[in-house]
């Protein structure tokens, strides 16, 4: 069977398999009559099967690949800040890139791609800003927001929820240093005030885009779990002065939350199970 073929209907197995339009017995059945080694081997040579099979050209390209990794990792800090930029964008686009072509085939490679390439990213942007004694004030919340927003736009479009909801953490901490700044005195009411609207903001999103948009809601919806319990966890540890009383309040919240999720059971899991 042509190999395009093959993968398309794969696919659909693993949507059908998913939404449960069809037993998981039957799947597995389906899976495995279409599911064609050689074939799989062919088009696509880096993948658990053949490291199983012991490889000698994929054993080899790994060491080649981890090999190249480390020698830019000993010489980076002389290269110039052009070719360092580029070396680390290039790193970035064959991690995600791999990491979008294995989306559907190999999807714990896939994630295992999209997280190196999400660690590199802040690793790289951390180191650029040590060797070249930029002002860390400026440059690190600016790095962190790049971050942000990319991270929940490739999670967007890779699928990957975790990515995407750490590229809103990113955010949250940005928003939480920018007020840190301008409010370091804040009371806990304010902190309050600060937090609790995006919480209802996300969890209202999770609502109105369950049925929209594929895969986000349950990203909007742990997104606005966050959001419950960050005026405490901003006045614990991001703040300082703040009353013992406070992990009180942390704990209290926690409690009500979860009656809160057991109470609307039904519902949320229907908006996060989408």
């Amino acid at each position: 069977m042509n190999l395009e073929k093959r993968d398309i209907i794969l696919r659909e197995i693993q949507y059908w398999r998913k939404n449960r339009l069809l037993s998981e017995q039957y799947c597995d059945f389906l899976t495995n009559l279409y599911d064609d080694e050689d074939t799989v081997k062919n088009g696509n040579p880096i993948s658990l099967h053949n490291l199983q099979k012991g490889s000698i050209k994929i054993w080899l390209f790994g060491f080649g690949i981890i090999s190249f990794i480390f020698l830019i990792s000993l010489y980076f800090s002389v290269f110039p800040w052009g070719l360092q930029l580029a070396t680390a964008l290039s790193l970035l686009l064959v991690c995600y890139g791999y990491s979008g072509v294995l989306r559907d085939r190999q999807r714990v490679i896939s994630l295992m791609l999209a997280g190196i390439g999400s660690v590199l990213t802040i690793g790289f942007g951390m180191w650029m800003i040590a060797l070249h004694d930029l002002d860390p004030e400026v440059w690190r919340p600016i790095l962190i927001g790049a971050c942000g927003i990319l991270w929940c736009v490739l999670g967007f479009i890779l699928r990957i929820g975790l990515l995407q909801y750490c590229g809103f953490v990113f955010w949250a901490l940005l928003y939480a240093g920018f007020f840190g700044g301008i409010r370091p005195e804040a009371s806990v009411l304010e902190l309050e005030l600060l937090w609790l609207p995006l919480c209802v903001l996300m969890i209202w999103l999770s609502w109105l885009l369950h049925h929209r948009i594929k895969g986000v809601s349950g990203v909007y919806f742990a997104v606005g779990a966050t959001m419950w319990l960050m005026p405490e966890l901003d006045s614990l540890l991001l703040r300082h002065g703040y009353p013992q009383w406070v992990s009180y309040i942390l704990l209290l919240k926690i409690a009500i939350g979860l009656v809160l999720l057991f109470i609307f059971r039904k519902k949320w899991i229907a908006w996060v199970a989408s």
